[in-house]
């Protein structure tokens, strides 16, 4: 069973949350330009990674920093996170992200702090074990 991490580094430019979707201030081509350009940074930072193709389905994990300390609910990282794996299926590290592929995200808390501004992304993908092979 092979697992892999990338990471990404996202400021207010690039974030979205689940809290913000709905609100009148956010138009929806603001929504598209974020999803596209999170699509297009996760797919070249695989290809610079030289992320590899899992061999069979896979358990995403979606480790979330925040810049305080302070109460966080890492699943209204939701947006963000869909548009980061998106861009990883544009990049062809699976055919595609649906549940014959992908399980989760998973959204967890990260230990720490990043800088004010900012928040870290860290996805974990964990090749499923196959039925009846040893662990």
């Amino acid at each position: 069973m092979r697992t892999q991490t990338i990471s990404f580094t996202l400021g207010p430019t690039l974030w979205m949350s689940a809290n913000h979707s709905g609100r009148v201030n956010t138009h929806w081509a603001v929504t598209r330009r974020k999803t596209m350009n999170l699509r297009r940074l996760a797919a070249m930072q695989a290809r610079a990674q030289r992320l590899r193709p899992p061999r069979g389905r896979v358990r995403v994990t979606a480790w979330v920093q925040y810049p305080t300390r302070g109460r966080a609910d890492p699943n209204n990282a939701a947006p963000t996170t869909k548009a980061l794996i998106d861009g990883l299926t544009d990049a062809g590290i699976w055919p595609d992200d649906d549940h014959t592929h992908v399980i989760g995200p998973d959204h967890r808390r990260a230990n720490g702090t990043c800088p004010r501004g900012l928040h870290i992304i860290t996805l974990t993908i964990e090749e499923e074990a196959k039925e009846g092979a040893e662990s």
